[in-house]
């Protein structure tokens, strides 16, 4: 299956937005809604794609603020139970947005601990619970593309000091990206592309948390 990804930089935090569009199809997968609704609409438009599926990594605001805006009656909305809940309560640092879109629509799916090899609206893909960011923080796989949110960035990873982290379980997220059996290409939630194999030897938070 060929995909093609659009990368768009949204909202004062730089946040990654990816939309996922496979050849000769009309219905996109949208990953990280944080901004900028009437851009994103508009390269949907230019891509000839609707959003038929919206994941969220997880539900800091600046990876969900053009959610409501963008979904359509087609959309089906998916989040980690454990971030559920961030759909409709502010954060403390989401509180001092001089908009208020809270709350949001619940989401349509809720993943839990048993969804893995997920099938969506004609996609298939890899949840992967990588609790740190926040409790509810997962990584999508979708063939050899890894998309991180806020777990593992290029030469990073998320911070774990606000409300729902725990540098104990960003460790061991990392740890398991470390794990895993192949490389594939990464797509953070911020700043640029990366490789797994690249970070395996480069980011030195992965490097500790795998115990090199």
């Amino acid at each position: 299956m060929h995909y093609k990804i659009k990368r768009v930089v949204v909202g004062p935090l730089m946040t990654n937005c990816y939309i996922l569009k496979e050849d000769g199809k009309r219905g996109a997968v949208v990953i990280d809604p944080g901004a900028d609704a009437t851009l994103l609409k508009s390269i949907l438009h230019d891509m000839d794609a609707f959003p038929a599926l919206i994941l969220l990594t997880h539900g800091h605001f600046d990876h969900i603020l053009a959610l409501d805006r963008l979904r359509t009656e087609k959309t089906v909305v998916a989040i980690h139970e454990l971030d559920a809940h961030r759909l409709k309560t502010k954060d403390l640092i989401a509180a001092m947005l001089p908009e208020d879109p809270w709350p949001f629509k619940d989401a349509d799916v809720v993943f839990g601990a048993k969804d893995r090899h997920v099938s969506l609206c004609g996609f298939d893909f890899e949840v992967i619970h990588t609790p740190g960011h926040t409790e509810g923080s997962v990584c999508y796989l979708f063939e050899d593309m890894l998309f991180t949110g806020d777990t593992l960035f290029c030469g990073g990873m998320g911070r774990t000091d606000f409300q729902g982290g725990d540098p104990q379980a960003m460790m061991a997220s990392l740890r398991l990206l470390y794990k895993m059996p192949c490389d594939y290409a990464v797509f953070p939630g911020h700043d640029r592309e990366t490789t797994l194999s690249d970070e395996r030897i480069r980011n030195p938070y992965m490097r500790k948390a795998a115990g090199k």
